[in-house]
């Protein structure tokens, strides 16, 4: 599993490393008025969210601290993807934690759940398959649809299906 959220980082990264940062910034009407930026920021933030979180013993991806580096500069959010690929590596994902989260609007009922760390890291990467479609959304209303291969943003189960289905 480790190797796997590894290799989704890897995959924002080169988008990173290819992306102007006028296109990364530009907030547009099919990503909600948010950016590319934005969405890469709420990504990463999840995973140092884990990461953090396997060493306190509790996860909260309520508790973001929505960096503005990594959603206004690229080079900032490849640093960040570099320091997570080390911190990744360190997790247990045997270990067990609490998930904690405040699923009512008005943020009055904090939630405990008993989960680990490997299953923490399965949500965050489904978690960024499901922002990097929306990512590839807003790539191609842009016209940038270049910039990612033909898998960004889809679930791996998609990819496994459509090579079978080409294949018979």
């Amino acid at each position: 599993m480790k190797n796997v959220a590894k290799e989704n980082l890897l995959q924002i990264k080169d988008l990173l490393q290819v992306i102007k940062t006028e296109y990364f910034t530009k907030k547009t009407e099919v990503l909600s008025g948010s950016s590319v930026g934005q969405h890469i920021r709420h990504i990463l933030e999840f995973y140092l969210l884990l990461v953090s979180g396997s060493f306190s013993g509790t996860i909260s991806y309520d508790k973001r601290q929505r960096d503005k580096r990594i959603e206004q500069d690229p080079q900032f959010a490849i640093e960040t993807i570099n320091r997570l690929i080390t911190g990744i590596d360190t997790l247990d994902e045997n270990q067990l934690v609490k998930f904690e989260g405040d699923f009512t609007a008005n943020g009055s009922a904090d939630h405990f759940v008993h989960s680990s760390v490997g299953r923490e890291l399965a949500y965050c990467i489904e978690h960024s398959i499901h922002h990097q479609a929306i990512i590839k959304a807003g790539l191609i209303v842009m016209g940038l649809s270049t910039l990612t291969d033909e898998n960004f943003g889809v679930a791996y189960s998609t990819i496994r299906f459509r090579n079978d289905k080409c294949a018979q």
